[in-house]
């Protein structure tokens, strides 16, 4: 049975990912600071480690890494974070070295700053953010190791994923949480316009990169749903399904925020067969449904605006 490790298998993409690992067949462990916030399926090992601080990793076949401080604004607010993503990379890829592993190299397409459908060899230096350089950075790295030691390595860059189980501080989870609350809608940016695809595609994505994985071997490959929708779009979508909304305004962009982002997947269709199934309207409907059935959870997510 194949072994896979999941880094970063306790958050949103992890949980969900995990679910979908098992029910292929392969052999789950996971690993991640934090213990997990779902119910892990029977038959995964979790092992709570601080890949900062480089701790041996169960022998893999496979290793996924999630693991990252994966919001834009808590690395704008402290740059080290953008270092300790690029150092706990280069943990994952020495460890992948020794277990003669395939690294799948979750990257953003933050690394693309503001663009409408950028080809993945048109990305630049010039980062929006550090989390974007982070992120540059560790495919940069990924690549070095791929020449250097023969580790097999895939990047892919996700675009703006969404649904159930993200307790995260991203746009979809915080709309939803502040309207079921009865609150206003904050829209940051009139005019962003970005790409939101669901955890079952991307989960899709990741599944075939494994099955095609000597096809993809030193790729790098954008996954997203190829259409793009504003953030009112999104806010009309969520007020106009949840009556205890009052509605939305709009206010200035923060700093370090990607203002237009829609994937190009032509790649990910050819070399992955990827085609999003998942329309936008149908996932945010589930998305809110399943978040109406968790009103801790809502809790939990507004509690930690201020964290």
């Amino acid at each position: 049975m194949t072994r896979v490790l999941v880094t970063g298998s306790s958050g949103f993409i992890g949980s969900n990912l995990s679910h979908r690992l098992i029910e292929e067949g392969y052999d789950v462990r996971g690993v991640d600071i934090d213990p997990p916030e779902f119910e892990l399926p029977s038959g995964v090992e979790t092992s709570l480690v601080d890949l900062r601080k480089e701790p041996d990793l169960p022998t893999s076949d496979i290793v996924i890494h999630l693991a990252a401080h994966s919001q834009v604004q808590p690395v704008v607010a402290d740059s080290n974070r953008a270092l300790e993503n690029i150092e706990m990379t280069r943990h994952i890829l020495e460890q992948a070295k020794q277990m003669d592993a395939f690294v799948i190299n979750a990257s953003s397409r933050d690394v693309y700053g503001s663009d409408l459908k950028p080809a993945e060899d048109e990305v630049t230096p010039d980062s929006p953010n550090g989390y974007a350089a982070s992120k540059l950075s560790s495919e940069a790295l990924a690549n070095a190791y791929m020449q250097t030691d023969d580790v097999p390595v895939t990047s892919l860059r996700l675009a703006n994923v969404y649904g159930p189980m993200d307790l995260n501080q991203r746009v979809i989870p915080i709309f939803i949480a502040h309207a079921m609350a009865g609150e206003e809608l904050t829209v940051y940016g009139e005019g962003k316009l970005l790409d939101f695809v669901h955890i079952s595609d991307i989960c899709d994505g990741i599944l075939t990169t494994i099955k095609r994985d000597e096809v993809v071997n030193g790729e790098v490959i954008n996954l997203g749903s190829g259409t793009g929708t504003t953030l009112p779009e999104i806010a009309s979508h969520i007020t106009e399904y949840i009556e205890a909304c009052p509605g939305w305004t709009v206010s200035t962009d923060r700093s370090g925020d990607v203002g237009t982002y829609v994937s190009n997947i032509s790649k990910a269709s050819g070399l992955l067969g990827f085609e999003p199934t998942v329309s936008l309207t149908q996932g945010l409907t589930e998305t809110i449904e399943w978040y109406r059935e968790q009103p801790d959870l809502r809790e939990m997510i507004l509690s930690r605006m201020g964290d």
